[in-house]
């Protein structure tokens, strides 16, 4: 680099002017671009743009791979979700009086309706609702006897009103 006679006024200035045009290449995932040193933290906060833009990114550190979450054991899902519990509870302390299932179950129904599926939500809000399944009594005896459930087993497993007979 060549060194002018106002570079010579202060060492400081020049030192840091050809430090600062020296090229570092960007340890970003796929990224490998050259930038300048004066520059790189610059480059480094588009990057965070772009990672806060593609939302909550997992950064798996070595042993197994992730099971899914709705693979796991309820201890272990309540583990992985512990930290977005404590958040949503939070949220509902401070918002909704304290109530944490009305704030988890409009979660879900938006995510529902965002996915288009408008028939398992509307089931949910009638569920939430006190209106039942929405299944008439017949559909619900071909249910139970063609999947030899006794009464009980198949209240337990739909929760609808124990019928009788």
């Amino acid at each position: 680099y060549p060194c002018f006679p106002t570079d010579l006024v202060s060492p400081v200035k020049s030192f840091l002017s050809i430090l600062n045009s020296l090229a570092v290449r960007c340890p970003g995932k796929g990224c490998h671009e050259e930038v300048l040193l004066g520059k790189y933290c610059h480059h480094l906060s588009i990057h965070k743009e772009v990672e806060d833009k593609d939302g909550y990114v997992y950064v798996n550190k070595g042993g197994r791979p992730r099971q899914h979450l709705l693979s796991l054991t309820r201890r272990a899902q309540k583990h992985r979700l512990r930290e977005l519990k404590l958040q949503v509870k939070a949220f509902a302390e401070k918002e909704e009086g304290g109530d944490v299932k009305s704030v988890c179950l409009t979660l879900f129904l938006l995510a529902l309706r965002a996915r288009n599926e408008h028939r398992q939500a509307d089931e949910l809000e009638a569920m939430m609702q006190g209106k039942g399944s929405g299944l008439s009594p017949a559909v619900c005896l071909a249910i139970r006897v063609n999947t030899f459930l006794s009464c009980s087993q198949y209240h337990k497993m739909y929760r609808t009103v124990k019928a009788i007979t």
